[in-house]
């Protein structure tokens, strides 16, 4: 919930032209964004700010509904985002005073939100002179008048040309830190230095209008303002109606691939092999989305003898790995040429969790091949809870003694990146062992190890994957002369996010009650 100790937006809106700062990140959510987005392609975007037209992440932060109800509440119910961008800003860096070109319209209508991700400090912080959004004239053209080049738009000169407008002007420099935004009129006069010696500043910029005023693309920032006739920004509708006469409306972008995922099974051939002249291949299970996160990918791989399919590589997205059969090394490193990563032998039933922007790899050091299969899967709803660090579950409990029927160990629990929580537990069954027909709230995935299984009237030989989105009814009897013995990840929602409606699917959208078998 954000957070702000005056709640008269409004009024202080209009009167000093910016509210602020609010609290609408943790600085943890602020650190994820910040390195989600700086290593993200920006050259290949059709506008620089049209971020939130091609970035789920972004867009989720811009259509945040405490954010945009302070939004509404400035300047009407219907509201469009037109703008979206990242800026960094280097030490010693220096974004001259200026009006936003595209947003100093006499009649406003228009909301910024500067939201402070990395190396927010007062020191590095948006600077602005409150109430120049009223002066009916931008700091550009006024400094045109004067002479005045843009470079040399210092503080001592803005109030100089601030003061010839009204007596009495002052610069205020808000205390902000990681997290946290400043909502400001476009018209007002604002500027920003990074003072700090070391750190370059990392901000996210989110541009509102009215959705009844068309956005415009300026071709030249410095007065007179040129815009261009000819294309419109990618403009979202985040509240209310838009007007498509006015602006080029797009739907906000999701992570879903397919459709919503039903309860699946994939057996692992345990004697496959690559083809000849190829040391890896990878194997697609299924990818989709459930109720709990917007998009989820599975496979498996085969692995020869002395392979490895790649350096140490990071990404957002969040990942399991278990070893289904053969003897691996699993290889966690803080750079894909790490000298010193951290190696950790990775039997069969041995399995690891890399949160988001870890670096890591597979290698086969054995003389057989290794079958490993991974889940990745992300969201737009980053978790406000503190998240997960690399987890590695070592292969000892395939051997540890068991006194009862079935034994469940539950090996680490807690909120992730984009989970409200994820649990990762073993279990060994007794041969006719088991457990009755039931329903969770949660995804299951179950990466069986040895042994046989039958759910729903289905056997199941190791190795192999089960898959059951949340609602979905299974049950679980263990078979064949042996235990059963299989590890189980839990994928509970991010509670806040479902509330805001980001990955909600209905459990009667569903399909029905299946089990779809595949074979690899």
């Amino acid at each position: 919930m954000l957070h702000d100790p005056s709640t008269d937006h409004k009024n202080t809106f209009v009167r000093n032209g910016f509210v602020g700062p609010i609290k609408l990140l943790t600085p943890q959510q602020g650190l994820f964004l910040a390195r989600h987005l700086m290593g993200l392609p920006m050259n290949r975007l059709p506008w620089g700010k049209s971020l939130a037209a091609f970035d789920a992440l972004s867009c989720a932060t811009a259509m945040n509904p405490d954010l945009v109800r302070i939004v509404r509440e400035l300047i009407g119910d219907d509201v469009a985002l037109w703008g979206c961008s990242l800026v960094v800003r280097k030490p010693g860096g220096v974004h001259p005073w200026h009006c936003d070109a595209e947003a100093c319209a006499p009649e406003g209508g228009f909301v910024s939100v500067w939201v402070g991700l990395l190396n927010t400090k007062k020191e590095s912080a948006l600077c602005m002179i409150p109430g120049s959004h009223t002066y009916g004239v931008t700091i550009q053209e006024l400094a045109a008048r004067e002479g005045i080049a843009r470079n040399d738009r210092t503080d001592e000169a803005a109030l100089k040309l601030a003061n010839s407008q009204r007596a009495g002007a002052e610069i205020v420099q808000p205390e902000i830190g990681d997290g946290e935004a400043v909502l400001f009129d476009g018209r007002i006069w604002h500027g920003s230095r990074n003072t700090l010696s070391e750190a370059p500043r990392v901000a996210l910029l989110l541009q509102y209008a009215r959705a009844d005023i068309a956005a415009k693309i300026p071709k030249i920032f410095e007065w007179p303002f040129q815009f261009d006739e000819e294309k419109r920004p990618h403009t979202i509708v985040v509240s209310g109606r838009g007007d498509p006469e006015k602006n080029q409306l797009v739907a906000a972008p999701k992570m879903l691939e397919a459709n919503a995922l039903g309860s699946r099974v994939h057996h692992i051939d345990p004697t496959s092999r690559c083809p000849d002249g190829t040391s890896f291949m990878p194997v697609p299970c299924f990818q989709g989305h459930t109720d709990n996160v917007d998009y989820l990918e599975c496979h498996y791989s085969v692995l020869m003898p002395g392979a490895c399919p790649h350096l140490p590589h990071r990404h957002l997205d969040e990942e399991l790995l278990v070893v289904m059969s053969g003897a691996a090394e699993l290889v966690i490193a803080n750079a894909p040429r790490d000298p010193k990563p951290k190696i950790l032998p990775a039997p069969a039933g041995s399995a690891a969790y890399y949160p988001p922007f870890q670096h890591h790899t597979i290698r086969n050091v054995s003389s057989e091949p290794v079958r490993y299969a991974m889940m990745r899967w992300k969201s737009p709803a980053i978790s406000a809870k503190k998240h997960l660090p690399p987890r590695f579950i070592r292969s000892v409990w395939l051997e540890a003694e068991i006194r009862t029927p079935m034994a469940l160990k539950v090996l680490f629990e807690g909120p992730s990146a984009f989970l409200g929580k994820l649990q990762a537990h073993v279990t060994r069954i007794a041969p006719g062992r088991g457990y009755a027909a039931h329903r969770d709230d949660h995804d299951v995935a179950i990466f069986l190890i040895e042994g046989q299984i039958a759910v729903l009237r289905k056997r199941i030989v190791a190795p192999a994957i089960v898959f059951f989105p949340a609602g979905q009814l299974h049950d679980m009897k263990s078979l064949g002369p042996k235990e059963a013995k299989y590890v189980v990840w839990e994928f509970h929602r991010n509670e806040p996010a479902h509330a805001h409606g980001h990955g909600q699917i209905p459990v009667s959208a569903q399909k029905p009650d299946e089990l779809l078998v595949h074979n690899g």
